[in-house]
């Protein structure tokens, strides 16, 4: 039978491991254009739906959140979809890069294919 002297024992999770954890999902979120490529922009997009699924869940599912708590859920959803929305652009970024490249590689090699010999 389980009474609230044992319950603490019985809950795995404590305060702390998911404080410890805080840290590294910050980091799964946080936009360095420094390393950033196509790949880490598809894992932090991944992440963000992810974490953003989860707090919609809370938001619907929980009855029990205070009103001030689903406040910041919801400003931390919007601060998730600016997140997305500069990785698209990141993305993009590096696309139209990459075009350009592709370009001028193109460009050159038509240049050398009409050359007078």
């Amino acid at each position: 039978m389980i009474t609230t002297d044992n319950l603490d024992s019985i809950n795995a999770i404590q305060e702390d491991d998911l404080s410890k954890i805080n840290l590294l999902l910050f980091e799964s979120l946080y936009i360095n254009d420094i390393y950033i490529n196509d790949s880490v922009v598809d894992f932090k997009e991944n992440m963000i739906d992810s974490f953003a699924e989860l707090l919609k869940k809370m938001l619907l599912q929980n009855i029990e959140i205070s009103n001030d708590s689903k406040l910041n859920i919801i400003n931390l959803l919007d601060k998730l979809n600016t997140q997305k929305e500069n990785l698209e652009a990141i993305k993009l970024k590096t696309t139209i890069s990459d075009l350009q490249q592709a370009s001028k590689r193109l460009s050159k090699k038509s240049q050398s294919a009409f050359e007078l010999k």
